[in-house]
């Protein structure tokens, strides 16, 4: 009888654990990744410096896009391919940008969509939104894809000039 006492607390508290395990991947980790992100901007002039679409990038964006960074890289063979900036800022210059989350959504079990504004500077008029779209990878928070006005997916353009590159079409770039 002992025994079936203390399993049926056990099985309780495993159940109460497990939805307790699984709220650490809500909206709300998703914003703390995204500002954990953004506090490396603007960068410091004398460094360490943040390198998402390069040393930095398993630790921010999906094993997907880590392998089309490496890629677009390769074909490059040392020269400017399509990264041609920082994906995560949108820009080259990042010394004045300011940002503000404006919005973290759950848009799936394992995916969420957290919405920035940024600006160039603090005096800019209108800030530039920015959706990272984030999966879960291994139990923490990546970055799968990024999207703007400008850009509906920054891992499709990516990818198709990936697949252009290697066929030795540069004209688009």
């Amino acid at each position: 009888m002992k025994s079936t006492g203390w399993f049926a607390v056990a099985v309780a508290v495993v159940a109460l654990a497990v939805p307790a395990m699984a709220a650490g991947l809500d909206a709300n980790a998703a914003r703390a990744f995204v500002q954990k992100i953004y506090s490396h901007y603007p960068q410091k002039q004398d460094g360490p410096f943040f390198e998402p679409a390069n040393k930095d990038a398993p630790s921010v964006f999906d094993p997907g896009m880590v392998a089309a960074f490496q890629e677009d890289a390769r074909l490059a063979k040392g020269e400017v391919g399509y990264v041609d900036g920082d994906p995560i800022c949108g820009c080259q210059d990042d010394s004045g940008m300011v940002f503000k989350i404006t919005a973290a959504t759950m848009t799936g079990k394992d995916t969420a969509d957290v919405t920035v504004a940024l600006m160039a500077s603090a005096t800019d008029k209108a800030p530039r939104l920015q959706t990272l779209k984030l999966v879960v990878v291994n139990g923490q928070w990546r970055i799968h894809d990024i999207s703007a006005k400008d850009q509906k997916s920054y891992r499709d353009d990516l990818m198709k000039a990936n697949a252009r590159h290697a066929k030795g079409d540069w004209s688009h770039d």
